[in-house]
């Protein structure tokens, strides 16, 4: 039924007047459990909704009122899980490594935003590495760390990158790996699963 609740949240009633308020949040073994109010906007009720995320691989939920309430099987918070998995490694000298970490920066945000903070993938405190003329930089999703690669490249620092570790999951049919979705319920409110359920309780009367 996770199909006529998005539906639900999709419609014009909803987005002109409708809402969902995350009542809960609850850990079972592998299975996280949201408990929703959504209220349709075009009535005087609200429904009581159950979403299973099973088999959770990462979360960060918020109580309250959600902004948005939609699944994604292409976002950059599943670059961890649908990209082969690299490390980059540095050698050479910079005058001013601040640059250098301010360009990362710049770059990651281009790419991610903040869905990812910055040091996730790095291995340490990014100017100490760069002071230190050499070691490894990071380890994670290829696109992010081929631009890592990039960007200190443009500074003339010699790069390497491992070969990549493939990936876990593929959003594509063909592949044969299983999928693996977001389900993102507000700015830097979502959860990442393979499989997502969702169960209709009850209609009650505001």
């Amino acid at each position: 039924m996770l199909d006529d609740l998005i539906s639900i949240t999709n419609s014009l009633e909803f987005e002109e007047c409708g809402s969902i308020d995350l009542a809960e949040m609850r850990l079972e073994g592998d299975v996280l459990n949201l408990s929703l109010n959504l209220y349709p906007g075009d009535s005087d009720n609200y429904q009581t909704w159950r979403v299973e995320c099973v088999g959770f691989l990462d979360h960060r939920v918020s109580l309250g009122r959600c902004d948005e309430f939609r699944l994604h099987l292409d976002h950059v918070l599943l670059w961890s899980y649908i990209y082969p998995q690299a490390s980059v490694s540095f050698y050479g000298e910079t005058k001013d490594p601040f640059a250098v970490v301010g360009a990362l920066y710049k770059r990651h945000l281009e790419l991610v935003g903040d869905w990812v903070p910055f040091g996730r993938f790095m291995n340490g405190n990014p100017i100490e590495m760069i002071r230190g003329r050499y070691g490894m930089l990071a380890d994670g999703p290829m696109p992010l760390v081929e631009s890592y690669a990039e960007v200190l490249e443009s500074f003339g620092i010699g790069t390497k990158i491992t070969e990549p570790q493939p990936a876990f999951y593929n959003n594509d049919e063909l592949s044969g790996l299983e999928e693996v979705a977001v389900l993102i319920l507000n700015k830097g409110s979502y959860v990442v699963a393979p499989k997502f359920y969702a169960h209709k309780l009850r209609d009650a009367d505001i």
